[in-house]
C-alpha cells in the first residue's frame, strides 16, 4: 500500500469552499474512494456539460473530476495556484474530447488501461485510437 500522511489542508479546505468558476461547475473536498483500489483525501469538480459524443444540443452530462490533493503542508497561495491547474486539467480534458477535425477526434483522452486521462497523446492508427478512447 502506498499510504502518505500530510497535516490537515485548512487552507485548501476554506478555498475551496470559494471558488466561483463556470455556471454548472461545482468543487468539494472529501476524504472518498476513486476506485481501482485508491482513496484518500479528494478535489471533485463536478460538471455539467454538453454530451461531446453526441447531440450537443441536446444531451448534457454530469461529469465528476476526482483529483487526489497531494500530502503537502502547503501555503494559501500554493494551494490557489493547485486549484487553479486541476481545472485547467478538466479543461484541457474537455477540450479534446470536443476538438474534431472532419468528425474525427484526433486527441480524444485515453481512460481506460490505467491511462492518465488528462495526457494529451498523438494520434496513433485507428485502431490504437479506437481501443484507447473507451
Amino acid at each position: 500500500m502506498n499510504i502518505q500522511k500530510a497535516p490537515n489542508p485548512e487552507g485548501l479546505r476554506d478555498l475551496v469552499t470559494r471558488i466561483r468558476y463556470k455556471d454548472g461547475w461545482s468543487f468539494t473536498l472529501e476524504d472518498c474512494d476513486r476506485g481501482q483500489g485508491c482513496s484518500g483525501l479528494t478535489f471533485n469538480i463536478l460538471i455539467d456539460c454538453p454530451d461531446s459524443y453526441g447531440d450537443r444540443d441536446l444531451r448534457r452530462f454530469r461529469v465528476l473530476h476526482l483529483m487526489p490533493v497531494p500530502p503537502a503542508a502547503y501555503n494559501a497561495k500554493t494551494w490557489r495556484r493547485w486549484i487553479f491547474e486541476q481545472i485547467l486539467l478538466v479543461e484541457r480534458h474537455e477540450a479534446a474530447e470536443f476538438f474534431e477535425i472532419d468528425g474525427r477526434k484526433p486527441f480524444a483522452p485515453h481512460h481506460k488501461d490505467g491511462n492518465d486521462p488528462y495526457t494529451i497523446f498523438e494520434p496513433g492508427t485507428d485502431e490504437q485510437e479506437e481501443a484507447l478512447r473507451r
